[in-house]
């Protein structure tokens, strides 16, 4: 089984699958992960990178990343999948092209996408209390075009039909309380 967890940044990916270790036994993998050491280098502004080239890195480490995984005997949450490179990529390749190629890939279909969703501006204010900004965390103008995009990926549940919408705008025990009900809802049981 696999659950993704979407949003913007600062939306509480990290936070809820942490707190969920407690309940239920799974995997996770995080995106994008430390392999491909450029994309860090570009989120921090040190180098600048084609956005088509962009778009193709960040979904060549989550290729790579899922590549081998065994879904059928475990269950797996990711912190990010292919549909935050469709969401991010708002200057480079068209939303449409974007879907397109990722589909063409047949990366494996989750079993459940939680978009946690929240207002760009709350975004910053978190991200500025815990870490200095990246380049797409101090642009609020682009983070609302790309909740724009997770929101037209969620109303078109492009890749799954089960996607889940959480306003992760609320105490972060109420908006738990709603994912581990997502959760059961989809088969995960608890540990």
């Amino acid at each position: 089984m696999i659950v993704v967890f979407e949003g913007i940044d600062g939306c509480g990916k990290n936070t809820y699958i942490t707190l969920l270790r407690a309940d239920y036994s799974f995997d996770s993998l995080k995106f994008p992960r430390g392999k491909y050491s450029i994309l860090t280098d570009f989120l921090n502004g040190k180098v600048e990178i084609n956005r088509k080239a962009l778009f193709l890195l960040f979904l060549s480490d989550i290729i790579d990343g899922v590549s081998g995984i065994d879904t059928k005997n475990k269950t797996f949450i990711f912190d990010r999948y292919f549909f935050s490179t469709i969401a991010y990529e708002v200057n480079g390749l068209e939303y449409e092209t974007a879907k397109q190629v990722v589909s063409s890939l047949s990366p494996p279909k989750p079993d459940a996408v939680i978009l946690l969703d929240i207002p760009p501006e709350i975004s910053r204010e978190r991200k500025i209390k815990q870490k200095g900004l990246d380049r797409y965390e101090r642009d609020v103008d682009y983070l609302a075009r790309v909740r724009s995009n997770f929101m037209r990926l969620y109303e078109e549940k492009f890749y799954t039909e089960n996607w889940f919408l959480v306003d992760a705008n609320r105490p972060i025990m109420n908006v738990y309380e709603e994912l581990k009900s997502i959760l059961e809802k989809i088969g995960l049981r608890k540990s």
